[in-house]
């Protein structure tokens, strides 16, 4: 295999990897969305839509590990050309600000919720904190699915 082919195949990966970070994202934010309304009406089947949740961020996680090994790729093919590049470093320090955003936030509030939602009985959840958690929860992935629609101009842009 030569240079090149490699170089197509670790770019083929790095956009499977962000479509599966974004599309995990994106599917998390509009299952959340059901688990809002059905728990207020059914807390079960509100607690069965949070347990399927709770399986996507294995996938993302998946994506992030291909989005990283195919771009060191990338740059020890290309010797760092894009690196130098103003767009790319953007992208970069906002796929650092992805994973943090997710780790501090994202993962805090879903441990929030679920103990909320696990702790008390039925018809006992504290509907203060609940909204709350709910809330940051839907700010962290509006924020998330900017900062993949930023990336994604960039990208195809490639602005300097």
């Amino acid at each position: 295999m030569n240079t090149i082919t490699i170089y197509h195949i670790a770019l083929v990966t790095h956009v499977v990897g962000f479509t599966m970070m974004a599309g995990t994202t994106l599917v998390d934010y509009v299952i959340f969305k059901q688990f809002r309304k059905q728990f207020a009406i059914n807390r079960q089947k509100g607690l069965s839509i949070l347990e399927a949740i709770s399986k996507l961020p294995v996938l993302f996680g998946i994506g992030f590990i291909l989005l990283i090994i195919s771009g060191v790729t990338m740059m020890a093919i290309t010797h760092g050309l894009f690196g130098e590049q103003t767009w790319f470093r953007i992208k970069f320090g906002i796929i650092i600000a992805i994973a943090i955003n997710g780790l501090a936030v994202g993962r805090r509030q879903g441990l929030k919720l679920r103990r909320i939602t696990n702790q008390d009985e039925p018809g006992k959840t504290d509907e203060v904190k609940l909204l709350k958690v709910k809330n940051n929860i839907r700010m962290f992935h509006i924020s998330q699915l900017a900062f993949f629609f930023i990336i994604f101009i960039l990208s195809v842009f490639k602005f300097n």
